[in-house]
């Protein structure tokens, strides 16, 4: 009996301290896909204290990826470059948006785009899927995603297609949008464009253009500093 409880109370620690390592790893950013656990990137802030910089070159979407929410007209349009499996990303979408959509996209000011930037094929299926529904379905189902984390650790991606299927995509049209090679190229290409042009490496990361000028912020950021970022823009300070 002595040995049996030894054995139970061994086993007991071991689940515990496997409960607690993955929870870390989670915190840190790690994300299990398939059968390995992966560091979804997190874009840095580079060090020479600027909070924005300006970068060239063309925003490659396809017709598909252009999902904007605000005013076509409004004078500067943010591009978030985000991945469904990236932490950071999720609070950006969860804490951040709700306040700039308040202040900036509601108000005319600000046109905010969510660009897919896969880094592993969980996030891929993920982001094929957002943009094979509907328009307006699109951001619901993107925090959605957020919202849940459970999807990320099916391997076969049932989970992530029942969450389709809650938002109306049919069977077929999973098969249909797992099919698409035209959007996953559009999806590749414009990832490839926004390391190449604009030396995005990791998310969330943001290229804001409008006033003749695209400028790249890396990372995350409080709003505050946000807001001050965007007034300044919008003032002509920046």
């Amino acid at each position: 009996m002595n040995i049996v409880k030894r054995i139970s109370r061994i086993l007991a620690l071991c689940a515990v301290y496997i409960v607690c390592a993955y929870s870390y790893l989670m915190a840190k950013g790690f994300v299990f896909t398939g059968e390995t656990m992966i560091l979804s990137n997190q874009a840095y802030a580079k060090d020479d204290g600027k909070f924005a910089h300006e970068v060239t070159g063309d925003i490659i979407l396809s017709k598909e990826m252009m999902r904007p929410l605000g005013n076509d007209n409004a004078p500067l349009t943010i591009y978030a470059y985000s991945s469904m499996a990236c932490s950071h990303c999720r609070d950006f979408h969860k804490f951040i948006l709700p306040k700039i959509k308040r202040d900036f996209i509601k108000t005319g000011k600000v046109r905010f785009v969510f660009v897919h930037f896969p880094l592993e094929a969980t996030s891929m299926r993920a982001a094929k899927l957002s943009y094979c529904l509907p328009e307006d379905k699109f951001e619901a189902f993107i925090t959605e995603l957020y919202d849940n984390k459970d999807w990320l650790f099916s391997k076969d991606g049932a989970t992530l297609n029942k969450y389709a299927k809650d938002f109306g995509m049919t069977e077929k049209a999973l098969v249909a949008c797992a099919d698409n090679k035209k959007l996953t190229s559009d999806i590749l290409l414009s990832r490839d464009t926004a390391i190449k042009s604009f030396g995005i490496e990791g998310t969330p990361s943001f290229i804001v253009d409008g006033f003749g000028k695209k400028e790249l912020i890396v990372g995350s950021q409080s709003y505050d500093e946000l807001k001050e970022y965007l007034e300044s823009r919008l003032e002509g300070k920046k």
